[in-house]
């Protein structure tokens, strides 16, 4: 009987749903203007939505400029699952993490010694220390960390960072992690994500040495060049949308335009902050090509660029999202 009127209430949601902001929102709106629904309740509503975009065939938006890197069929297929949740266990603090786990009954999948899985569903915030002890972070988003450790580090000189799209701080906390002596600056162009960012930050034990607003599509004073830029620049996300399916049907050519346009703005702005024989590391949780191997070509093509190394972290066999990252050396001024 419940599962009937949740199914009901879930239909007459979508049919007043045409994409014009990320469903997860949706609901959040329409659950706080009806108090009535319990956390079972919401669940099952939620549940009921996200599988009108997963049943069925999929169709991707725009799979012609899916990269030839990706196995497009596989890829496509994987949209009919949910994603897992997965954590970073941060250093030093396995030995924590797991009696808690054990300790409140959670069900998990060790991938690596600090990769776990869980089921996407699965709450943790009243269990872990979240950023502190564990960072939410997907697997192909922690795998980067495999294009940090070719950057040069060394403990007599200080290596200056900035994360020029921080959005909401994980990215500063993997380079505080994996990178050895270093100064995080930290940017975004909205402050309100800037703020949630700094308390991340905060709770993970981290100081930046400063944050600020900044638009990467105007060019921007330059007081001092950095050693390394980590540039997770706006895009599509079409890497994710097994956790957003609604853009499965609502993506256009349009936007992916505005994008690519977005990305070539900012990347003209990053080159003259980066030191000769800095590093750059362009990334995106994109598969299209024109957000990824495009923009590389075109770094290439200023001849000041050359890349170190550049790769897809595909996730449709792991059930995870799907990245690109490319880590570039500044060769010329």
């Amino acid at each position: 009987m419940h599962q009937q009127i949740h199914q009901q209430i879930a239909e007459n949601l979508l049919d007043n749903y045409q994409g014009q902001e990320p469903l997860a929102n949706y609901l959040k709106k329409y659950f706080s203007a009806n108090k009535k629904h319990g956390s079972r309740d919401r669940k099952s509503i939620s549940a009921f939505c996200y599988a009108h975009f997963r049943d069925g065939e999929i169709v991707f938006p725009l799979v012609q400029n899916i990269s030839t890197e990706i196995n497009v069929k596989q890829f496509v297929a994987s949209h009919q699952e949910q994603p897992l949740l997965f954590i970073r266990v941060r250093p030093w603090q396995r030995e924590k993490v797991i009696p808690k786990l054990i300790a409140a009954q959670i069900t998990y999948q060790e991938i690596t010694p600090t990769t776990f899985a869980f089921v996407n569903t699965t709450s943790l915030q009243n269990v872990l220390e979240l950023n502190k002890e564990v960072v939410i972070q997907d697997i192909n988003s922690q795998a980067l960390a495999s294009l940090l450790a070719l950057v040069p580090t060394s403990m007599d000189q200080v290596l200056n960072v900035w994360d020029a799209c921080a959005a909401s701080g994980g990215k500063s906390i993997l380079m505080f992690d994996y990178l050895s002596n270093i100064k995080i600056h930290v940017t975004d162009i909205r402050e309100s994500i800037l703020h949630n960012c700094e308390k991340r930050l905060a709770e993970a034990g981290i100081r930046p040495s400063s944050v600020q607003v900044v638009d990467l599509v105007y060019p921007f004073e330059i007081k001092k060049q950095f050693d390394f830029i980590f540039a997770d620049v706006p895009c599509s996300g079409s890497g994710t949308w097994g956790r957003t399916p609604e853009q499965l049907k609502y993506f256009k050519q349009e936007q992916l335009a505005n994008y690519t346009e977005l990305q070539g703005k900012i990347i003209e702005n990053l080159i003259p902050a980066l030191k000769l024989h800095g590093h750059l590391l362009f990334a995106t949780c994109s598969v299209y090509q024109n957000e990824n191997e495009n923009n590389v070509a075109k770094l290439l093509a200023t001849g000041k660029f050359k890349v170190v190394k550049q790769q897809y972290f595909k996730g449709y066999d792991k059930q995870a999202d799907t990245l690109f990252g490319a880590l570039l050396e500044k060769i010329a001024d």
